[in-house]
């Protein structure tokens, strides 16, 4: 009898559950699919390292349970005030309050796990398109296909219990707790303002919140120029005055522009303007707060997903300067160039060898930097597709491919062009810095920059680092790593050491296969990437429903104000235009700030760091992408809750 009679409530009461229902629907979907994306086998196969994607998941599933368990508490009490006066009703008929518990309890049961099955459908349909988005990006051949994770489906299941399960418990305390006549007029009560701050406090307020906004996204930009643990400090202080300063401005500024507008007597009296600013101006003073919170939750979202999708792409887009070559051996130990000869006859016979270069990084002791004989150098920049360079036997040149040093460099080059080294004067006259990837913390140097001499005086410099690099036929595969630090490791390779020079007391011993190291970045790209789009749309679903609530949870009020605005002559046409502008006024003032802040983010990454990425306007690429993610969502709600709203309001 109860689940007959809770099933013709939701069929009565269905369009107050939509944008609770779909809510559940979604945020369900979401972590499925994502669980699942994480516990694929398929994916985890790919790379050695996949099992952070599984674990960022699992983390951010954890941190979305958490705060959905108090939106679906903040719906559940919402669906309570809408059936206040009906559980009323049931209590004077005679009702037990426990019956009426179990029927709340029953209700919310079953749009909840209706909302969780579909939830679940729709995961598994979508967890197949990201994961051919995962293979392509790992260019691994794929076709589409529908993936089901049982460990995704009983996280699912637990972490809906608890956030689902709160939210109900919290009501029916509630419908326990609440006397019938509290029940019955709820409604009826008289909204609570905060006492209203004189004009020349709002100013002070707003002037705060502005320059607080452009100290934090300056304060983004010194950060990120740091090399150091400062740039915590300075990230941590931006983000601490962002926040504060989106919430000072959201709390006062609306309320400034209300009272701006009333005071211009031709802009408040037409049409049905003074009709509207007093709407406005209530839903303002009750929820100035709200929309302050939303605000900060959308700009989180929107920069959270930004970062990481551009951290990821540009991670990739540089892969060919962290892995430049096919193989490569550092080996910081005065060995002979025959002991390697072996090395690359064994990798030979695991993948084809077309080209390959034997050369040593030699001390310079006077100035503290490894340098590479010109031949040497030409030889890997014909290697990697650079053309080779010349110069004259009194000449030097630099070569560093890390952008932090190369100012300093160049501003010591240019107080001092000539260098002595073994006795010779050479000469840069140009201050030139060649700046191609060369990998130069281990393959091409070791602090992120060389010093190219001439090959009759690198003759006569210790040469106490050797290197090899292999260009590969069919640029090698990612076991080969393993193999190659196997083969070094065991007795099969025997290294000679160079006529009367001793081994250090550690050999360090570095390998680089680019087939691995593209297949394990790529791991933290998908994972970067994936996780905060995961986190950023969740928090923008649960943002954008704490809004619509706020709207939906006015009902009762508003529908007796346009009631009267009705009986006194205004249109219909008119009614549904002002219903339209207060909605679309009300989503307007959170995404405002939100948009600016990340349009600047944007324009900063484009002027700081675009030339550090090898993909052209790939930061502008990610920054549309984002913001179109977050107006389609966005747009979504509001045209829900506009229908919704107008539907209870003009009947």
């Amino acid at each position: 009898m109860y689940l007959k009679l809770a099933l013709r409530n939701i069929k009565r009461s269905a369009k107050d559950y939509v944008i609770y229902f779909v809510t559940i629907i979604l945020i369900v979907m979401l972590m499925y699919s994502f669980l699942a994306l994480g516990f694929s086998d398929d994916i985890i196969s790919m790379s050695e390292n996949m099992s952070m994607l599984t674990t960022g998941m699992t983390v951010f599933s954890v941190i979305v349970s958490l705060i959905s368990s108090y939106i679906v508490s903040y719906a559940v009490q919402f669906m309570l005030r809408q059936r206040k006066k009906e559980f009323a009703i049931y209590e004077l008929l005679g009702m037990e309050v426990g019956t009426i518990q179990k029927l709340f309890f029953i209700e919310n049961s079953v749009i909840g796990v209706l909302a969780f099955g579909i939830g679940i459908i729709l995961g598994t349909g979508i967890v197949g398109i990201l994961a051919g988005v995962v293979k392509s990006i790992f260019q691994v051949p794929h076709t589409y296909q529908i993936l089901f994770s049982s460990e995704a489906f009983v996280l699912c299941v637990i972490f809906f219990v608890c956030m689902y399960g709160a939210g109900i418990v919290r009501a029916v305390r509630i419908i326990k707790r609440e006397k019938i006549v509290d029940l019955l007029y709820d409604s009826r009560k008289n909204e609570m303002f905060s006492k209203e701050i004189s004009t020349r406090v709002q100013f002070v307020h707003v002037i705060f919140g502005v320059l607080a906004i452009v100290v934090g996204i300056f304060l983004i930009g010194e950060g990120m120029s740091q090399q150091s643990n400062a740039t915590w400090i300075y990230l941590v202080a931006s983000v601490i005055l962002l926040l504060v300063g989106l919430y000072d401005i959201y709390r006062i500024f609306p309320i400034m522009m209300i009272k701006f507008v009333k005071k211009n007597a031709k802009m408040k009296y037409t049409e049905c303007n003074l009709f509207f600013l007093g709407q406005m101006g209530h839903r303002i003073q009750s929820s100035g707060r709200m929309m302050a919170i939303t605000a900060i939750l959308f700009t989180l979202s929107l920069s959270t997903m930004f970062v990481g999708l551009l951290l990821g792409a540009g991670y990739k887009a540089n892969m060919k300067v962290y892995y430049p070559y096919d193989v490569g051996v550092a080996i910081d130990a005065p060995f002979t160039k025959d002991s390697l000869k072996s090395l690359i006859s064994f990798v030979d016979s695991k993948c084809p060898v077309q080209d390959d270069n034997i050369y040593y990084l030699y001390d310079v002791d006077e100035y503290s930097i490894d340098a590479l004989a010109l031949s040497d150098y030409n030889k890997l920049r014909s290697m990697l597709g650079f053309e080779k360079v010349e110069m004259s036997d009194d000449e030097y040149l630099v070569h560093c491919d890390t952008w932090n040093y190369t100012r300093e460099i160049e501003m010591a080059m240019k107080s001092q062009h000539e260098i002595t080294v073994t006795g010779v004067e050479l000469y840069n006259p140009q201050s030139k810095i060649y700046q191609e990837a060369m990998e130069q913390f281990q393959m091409a140097g070791t602090n992120g920059y060389v010093l190219v001499l001439p090959d009759h005086i690198t003759s006569n410099l210790p040469a106490n680092k050797i290197r090899l690099v292999l260009k590969l036929e069919n640029e090698g595969i990612a076991e080969l790593r393993s193999e190659i630090r196997r083969y070094l490791n065991s007795g099969e390779w025997v290294a000679e050491i160079q006529e009367g020079e001793e081994l250090p007391e550690q050999v360090t011993i570095g390998v680089t296969v680019q087939a691995w190291g593209v297949s394990n970045s790529l791991t933290g790209f998908t994972s970067i990437s994936f996780c905060s789009l995961y986190m950023s749309i969740a928090f923008i679903l649960l943002s954008c429903t704490i809004l619509a609530f706020e709207q939906l949870s006015t009902l009762d009020k508003n529908r007796r104000s346009y009631q009267t605005i009705d009986r006194i002559g205004v249109s219909r046409t008119m009614q549904r235009k002002l219903i339209h502008l207060e909605l679309a006024t009300f989503f307007f003032i959170p995404f405002v700030l939100p948009a600016i802040v990340i349009f600047i983010l944007m324009l900063s990454a484009q002027s700081l760091y675009s030339s550090y990425i090898m993909q052209e306007n790939i930061i502008l690429l990610y920054g549309f992408v984002t913001i179109a993610i977050f107006v389609v969502i966005y747009y979504l709600y509001y045209v829900t809750t506009c229908f919704l709203y107008r539907r209870n309001i003009i009947r």
